[in-house]
């Protein structure tokens, strides 16, 4: 193991929960080298941790364990687990939908649910509302620092149980995608869509191509436009909307030096939907 560890909550860093967390990592092992990937996830928001996972995880070296505490159903038969990536990053999570992204961009090897006996720290039984500290963060420690292996931190699980968020994946047509908002460029405002560009190579769509776009919200159409897909924002005059690949190689919609979903009142997730085609020729 290669003694990263990186930690994403919904803590914030007004009180010591966090640090408690850390605590915990270096009594394991104070050579590990700790980092925070966030700890502002809004509370309660197990979709967003699973995002955010995905926005971070893929650019780390393999061996990297990831501990994420989102944890709304702590202290209930919600599973404590942990994850192998397919390129051997280590997540460990309740599982309560955390590992949805990562899985739909790298894949799982395997995962294994916690045992308590290996993976919770002493003294905590009669703790029930913090397993970030108790056991999330201390079997993260055991596992980076190299003291428990993977294959003893408990019995193997089939991964095809994990929790999973439901419409991970766009539908592609002929001549349409229909998708959904996923996120936002938190301070841009920019909408960051599950369409990946691989389904704009399908339909043979390039840099410059004007394309029919419609935002809707449940039945109500809340925009609709014709707008250019463009390698970057500086490809269009300030204030004019653009298509672009983002940093993680998906479709997202903005406006140069704008906010979109502020000009347009835009919200993420169900039931907010984007649909992108081709424009028809008028008969």
């Amino acid at each position: 193991m290669n003694k990263l560890l990186v930690f994403q909550s919904d803590f914030g860093l007004a009180d010591g929960a966090a640090a408690a967390m850390y605590g915990v990592a270096l009594s394991v092992d104070d050579s590990l080298r700790i980092f925070s990937l966030t700890h502002d996830i809004p509370p309660f928001d197990t979709y967003e941790a699973s995002y955010r996972l995905f926005q971070a995880v893929p650019f780390w070296p393999e061996g990297t364990v990831f501990v994420t505490v989102v944890d709304p159903g702590v202290g209930s038969n919600r599973r404590n687990v942990v994850a192998k990536t397919n390129r051997g990053h280590y997540i460990v999570t309740p599982d309560n939908g955390s590992l949805s992204h990562i899985t739909r961009e790298l894949g799982l090897e395997s995962a294994r649910e916690i045992a308590e006996s290996v993976g919770r720290r002493k003294n905590s039984e009669d703790s029930y509302t913090f397993h970030g500290r108790d056991i999330f963060s201390y079997t993260g420690a055991l596992l980076a620092s190299g003291k428990v292996p993977y294959e003893k931190i408990g019995p193997e699980l089939d991964k095809n149980s994990l929790v999973m968020f439901e419409g991970m994946y766009p539908k592609i047509s002929e001549d349409r995608i229909n998708g959904t908002i996923e996120t936002l460029d938190v301070r841009f405002g920019s909408l960051w869509t599950n369409i990946p560009k691989a389904a704009f190579d399908e339909m043979n769509i390039r840099p410059g191509e004007f394309l029919d776009v419609t935002i809707t919200e449940g039945k109500t159409t809340k925009y609709h436009s014709f707008i250019p897909f463009m390698h970057t924002f500086a490809d269009v005059e300030i204030g004019e909307c653009l298509l672009y690949v983002n940093s993680i190689g998906y479709i997202s919609i903005a406006i140069n030096q704008g906010n979109f979903a502020g000009a347009y009142h835009i919200g993420t997730r169900e039931p907010w939907h984007v649909q992108i085609g081709r424009i028809k020729a008028p008969k």
